[in-house]
This record gives C-alpha cells, sequence and structure tokens, in this order.
C-alpha cells in the first residue's frame, strides 16, 4: 500500500512539475506539423524521412 501511495505521489508530483513548465513557458502547445488543428505540409516522402515525425501512412 506505501508503494501505490508513493509511485501515486511522484507520478502526481511530475505531472503538476509539467503543467506548471507548460503554463509558465506561455508558448502555445504545437504538435510536429506546425500546430494543434493544423494539416500537415509535408509528403507522404517528407514524412517517411524525417525521424521525428510519426510513419503513419493514412495519406
Amino acid at each position: 500500500m506505501e508503494t501505490t501511495l508513493l509511485t501515486v505521489l511522484v507520478f502526481g508530483g511530475a505531472m503538476l512539475a509539467m503543467a506548471v513548465g507548460v503554463i509558465f513557458s506561455r508558448r502555445p502547445l504545437s504538435g510536429s506539423c506546425g500546430g494543434t488543428g493544423e494539416a500537415c505540409r509535408c509528403s507522404r516522402a517528407q514524412r517517411m524521412r524525417c525521424p521525428t515525425l510519426t510513419h503513419d501512412t493514412d495519406d
């Protein structure tokens, strides 16, 4: 029981720290293709070459 409580507290503290960091950075959240809700401007071939993008094939 103590381990579970400690784990929940550690994860909760980590999430709180990340939330505070996002709030104080004052930057909008953005996705890998330029922002939330925007369509990707890169082609399927460009996405396959880019190691930071997901390699989905739903075009």
